[in-house]
């Protein structure tokens, strides 16, 4: 049957999808997937410099496969109040729909002394406060308030999306496998991917009505500015890649497969869920 053919499941092309962090990492790596797919993208990032090179990076996916995409620059820092509302505003005025938005932006801050058992309690003591209540701050105002603000702002374009069936009216919120993990002591961040996945739940719940699908994807190991290649670079978890079923990080195609997934068709009747691309590692 042709209704069961990839290109009719999975068919996303002419949407209008809204990605924050889109000036690197795997934000970056969802706008050339949305492209290659003739999807117009509008690319959020605090840093116009990094939206620049996405959009330099999806005119040559764009010229490549001939895509039809319309690519859009949105200098806005989802983290701040004002900024955020800002944001806001400029997408429900400028943009006729929002059919997908997907919530990567995201901050990492570590405590900048760690601990390793069998040494002493002094430095114990001294790794467990390493970490500044501003650092707390930062990371929720990025990666839980902001999301969340984005999102209810939105909610009448993706509620009209909703309403046209075949996936539309999707929201992907960026999670970790480190909210249910305890491997490594980051506390600012575990507790905000902790909220992320609540967070997911609640808003999926409370938009159901309108069956705006609200769904969670948990990354493993892939490349990103926050997670750089090098398993020697003391700011990457890359070292961690040898405890991962898979024993590599994920390629770009896992990831824009699973967004597409979770946007199109084919995932339509997924919601309030996570999805945890991660090699195997929780295993």
């Amino acid at each position: 049957m042709a209704s069961f053919s990839i290109q009719e499941i999975y068919e996303i092309a002419g949407r209008q999808a809204i990605v924050t962090g889109g000036g690197s990492g795997i934000g970056q790596i969802i706008c050339q997937g949305f492209v290659a797919n003739n999807v117009d993208v509008a690319v959020v990032d605090k840093f116009q410099d990094r939206i620049d090179e996405t959009i330099r990076l999806c005119l040559q996916v764009k010229e490549e496969v001939g895509s039809t995409s319309v690519i859009t620059s949105l200098c806005y820092d989802i983290g701040d109040e004002d900024s955020n509302t800002e944001l806001v505003k400029k997408i429900n005025i400028s943009y006729d729909c929002v059919d997908i938005l997907i919530n990567c932006a995201g901050i990492r801050r570590q405590n900048r002394e760690t601990f390793t058992p069998g040494e002493s309690l002094e430095k114990l003591h001294r790794a467990a406060n390493s970490i500044s209540w501003k650092d707390f701050r930062d990371t929720f105002d990025v990666n839980v308030f902001g999301m969340y603000f984005l999102t209810a702002g939105l909610v009448s374009k993706l509620g009209e999306a909703a309403a046209k069936g075949e996936g539309r009216g999707c929201v992907i919120c960026f999670s970790s496998p480190c909210s249910v993990h305890n491997n490594q002591f980051v506390p600012t961040y575990q507790l905000s991917k902790v909220s992320i996945d609540h967070m997911v739940r609640i808003m999926a719940a409370e938009f159901a009505d309108k069956y705006i699908r609200v769904n969670a994807i948990s990354p493993g190991l892939y490349a990103s500015r926050m997670t750089p290649m090098a398993p020697n670079d003391p700011s990457s978890n890359m070292k961690y890649v040898h405890l991962v079923p898979a024993r590599r990080a994920g390629t770009p195609e896992e990831m824009v497969s699973a967004v597409i997934f979770l946007c199109s068709k084919g995932g339509a009747y997924m919601d309030g869920r996570n999805l945890r691309m991660d090699g195997g590692r929780l295993l």
